[in-house]
């Protein structure tokens, strides 16, 4: 009976002391911990360097004279937006609980050094001020992530596809816009709009003709508006069928610079290539973009002349 005795007391004090130790574990692990702490700790307007990595891809984004652009791509334009927007919401998720800290849990979640969906490094000059490993969703808009340095896992709000590792998900698409305003004369097969009185207008117009200004401020919002889809490279390659092309535009601004486009068909593929005189990369844009302006003729941009018009308006030389 009293080896009985014996053996509970020990087993309760063996529990007592599991207790004490779990205790004081966790108050060495999280006694300090503040949950509203910020995951990631940079300024902002320290940082000159952004790299992402998905195990696969990468990207660098470099930022010079307050502007981010793409290094690695000849130093085209990148979204300023976009990029702002992701320090943004990195500066201000918050840590909340850890859920786990052990590598195999690392490895589970894919926010290991070695397996994960992003790495996101942010940099000054050559110096990384934070690393964030990105990995698996534990459901909607959830996704686990680590800090660099560091074992502990937390689950934030957090878009991965806000973090692609493509080039061409950062590149400014807007690169080809200009000022309407500044346009003075358009050159399109067939037909040539000259700017008179603030107006586009066709040019060699007849008794009886006038311009369509709501069609030709279209085809100049269309030409403004054109975007890119993707950077093709620098070199001319053979498959873009550039010595045949599809379509040439002259746009000419205030002060002389002359844009010239030159839109080819790329062989078996459903978009255009065009290389634009002052800039070195051959862009792809969307068929249906080209089309558009493609499809413009003078008979859309040239209307009958209406008794009230005056004789300015008819944009006779």
């Amino acid at each position: 009976m009293t080896n009985r005795w014996i053996w509970i007391l020990s087993g309760l004090l063996a529990m007592q002391l599991v207790l004490a130790v779990a205790v004081n574990l966790t108050r060495d692990d999280f006694g300090a911990f503040q949950a509203d702490e910020k995951l990631l700790s940079f300024d902002a307007n320290e940082l000159d360097g952004l790299r992402i990595e998905d195990g696969t891809d990468s990207v660098v984004l470099s930022k010079r004279e307050g502007r981010w652009r793409l290094p690695d791509s000849g130093d085209f334009p990148a979204s300023q937006s976009r990029v702002e927007r992701l320090l943004d919401t990195l500066g201000t998720l918050e840590k909340g609980w850890p859920v786990a800290r052990t590598r195999g849990a690392a490895q589970r979640f894919q926010v290991a050094g070695e397996q994960f969906e992003r790495k996101l490094v942010l940099l000054s000059g050559d110096q990384p001020r934070a690393t964030l490993y990105v990995g698996a969703s534990p459901g909607f808009r959830k996704v686990y992530v680590r800090p660099g340095g560091g074992d502990d896992i937390f689950t934030v709000a957090f878009n991965t596809w806000d973090a692609e590792a493509r080039v061409d998900d950062w590149i400014d698409k807007d690169a080809l816009a200009f000022n309407e305003r500044a346009v003075e004369r358009i050159e399109m097969p067939g037909v040539t709009l000259q700017r008179e009185d603030g107006e586009l207008r066709v040019t060699d117009l007849g008794e009886q003709e006038q311009t369509d200004g709501e069609e030709s401020r279209a085809l100049l919002g269309r030409l403004a508006g054109l975007r890119i889809q993707s950077l093709l490279g620098t070199e001319a390659v053979p498959a873009y069928r550039q010595d045949e092309p599809t379509l040439e535009v002259g746009i000419t601004l205030a002060g002389g610079e002359v844009l010239s486009y030159r839109f080819s068909q790329a062989e078996d593929a459903a978009y255009y290539v065009l290389k634009r005189s002052d800039l070195d990369h051959y862009f792809k844009v969307a068929e249906p973009a080209v089309e558009s302006i493609r499809e413009t003729t003078r008979q859309q941009l040239v209307q009958a002349r209406t008794e009230a018009a005056p004789a300015a308006a008819s944009g006779e030389n």
